[in-house]
């Protein structure tokens, strides 16, 4: 793909759902299925990419991400933890800030080793209240990162060695040092200020040349930004509130956007699909 400052790129309809906040899309190579949840409705989708069949589970509470499982099925955050699925079978696995009523979960990922990566919010996304927590294959929960707001986009360098994290409000991308061995993070500094883009950084993907692609709620975009920072490229999304982006199909190659309903616009709760020009990396399954 062209290096060239700033790229327009468009995007055309793929799924309307109607949700409420589209959230977490994950591509899962194994069944060719891309999932993605409904946060506020406590629903789970499973998108067909050949028969283009939708299907949905009702997990009974707030659902932020879902990501595919070593073992078959997947692991879904929910309002109170981490939570396996297994068909329709939703078995709450780790309470996380079980004492605090008001915390919930939201953007979830896997590093390229098989760990889960949870962070945490408060429902009024009160200043400071959140955290970031690393859960091994052994279910053993390590907190990483406190103090944070709206805890969101993850990701991971090609080679491993950088991982990619998101506080919303701040609007930066940050960048840690990553020890593949350990899942440790440290050195946290910021790699993009997007003070000046419209709306506040969200969910976010890595392509295969460890370029992010981030999307912006209440900007209507996703903007491509180099490893070193740059920006590269933009898709204008005909919805306002984008909420995250993920690279699915078969060879990677198209970049599926979610969007979410805002305070001023019932529009949204859709599906979006992009051809970057650059396929992404593949989908890391929870070893756990």
């Amino acid at each position: 793909m062209s290096g060239v400052a700033d790229q327009g790129l468009g995007c055309e309809g793929l799924l309307r759902v109607g949700g409420e906040v589209l959230e977490g899309p994950c591509w899962d190579g194994r069944t060719g299925r891309l999932w993605f949840v409904d946060i506020p409705r406590g629903t789970i989708f499973s998108y067909g990419w050949a028969d283009r069949r939708l299907e949905r589970v009702d997990a009974g509470e707030a659902v932020s991400a879902v990501i595919p499982r070593v073992e078959g099925g997947a692991v879904v955050a929910c309002r109170r933890g981490v939570a396996t699925l297994a068909g329709d079978d939703l078995r709450l696995g780790m309470l996380i800030d079980e004492d605090i009523s008001w915390m919930r979960t939201n953007d979830a990922k896997c590093d390229p080793y098989g760990r889960l990566w949870v962070g945490t919010m408060a429902d009024d996304a009160s200043p400071r209240t959140g955290s970031l927590y690393r859960i091994s294959a052994d279910w053993t929960r390590t907190t990483v990162l406190t103090g944070v707001s709206i805890s969101n986009g993850l990701g991971w360098s090609p080679d491993g060695r950088r991982m990619y994290y998101i506080d919303s409000p701040i609007k930066t991308v940050d960048v840690l040092d990553y020890d593949p061995s350990t899942g440790n993070a440290v050195a946290r500094r910021v790699l993009i200020d997007t003070a000046e883009y419209p709306g506040m950084p969200d969910g976010m993907a890595v392509d295969a040349e460890g370029c992010l692609w981030v999307a912006f709620f209440g900007g209507g975009a996703v903007r491509r930004f180099s490893p070193g920072g740059s920006l590269l490229a933009t898709i204008e999304v005909p919805d306002r509130y984008v909420t995250s982006c993920a690279f699915a199909g078969p060879e990677l190659d198209h970049l599926v956007i979610t969007t979410g309903q805002g305070p001023d616009s019932a529009a949204g709760g859709n599906l979006f699909v992009a051809r970057p020009g650059v396929p992404g990396l593949p989908t890391a399954a929870f070893a756990g």
